[in-house]
């Protein structure tokens, strides 16, 4: 499964993805649920935490997670997004664990909500990475 690899440091693979990746991504049918599987691993997210972000039942989520799929258009958006937007996290914070600390924590910065209730759109994934590329540049968390 390492055509799915989402954390590859060693041959230095960015942090983000921009937008001509996600359409080109989508346009040319690549993404599949192995990428959904790899995020699911690779994170530890709870399935729970996931399908709510996702939007799908936990049972669809787990039919996902057993054999490969194609993802419409909208799910693979986002699987792409999180994907790209976690490993961006565990560059700013060190780990996936301090990063996933941080996003369930109630932040000043947006008024006192935590991170991860805003995973739910690709607005909230964006406005998430846009904090993220903010705390790298000095900013408050």
């Amino acid at each position: 499964m390492n055509e799915y690899k989402i954390t590859n440091t060693e041959k230095g693979l960015s942090s983000r993805l921009n937008e001509s990746d996600v359409v080109y991504a989508l346009l040319s049918k690549t993404v599949d649920s192995g990428y959904l599987m790899t995020l699911k691993e690779e994170t530890g997210i709870s399935g729970e935490v996931l399908s709510g972000w996702l939007h799908v039942t936990p049972k669809t989520l787990r039919s996902y997670l057993v054999r490969k799929a194609s993802l419409s258009d909208i799910l693979g958006e986002q699987v792409l997004l999180l994907s790209s937007l976690f490993r961006h996290g565990a560059d700013v914070f060190g780990s996936m664990k301090a990063f996933e600390v941080w996003l369930g924590r109630e932040n000043g910065m947006l008024d006192g909500m935590k991170p991860s209730d805003l995973l739910g759109s690709v607005s909230g994934i964006r406005l998430i990475d846009g904090r993220l590329y903010g705390l790298e540049f000095g900013d408050n968390a």
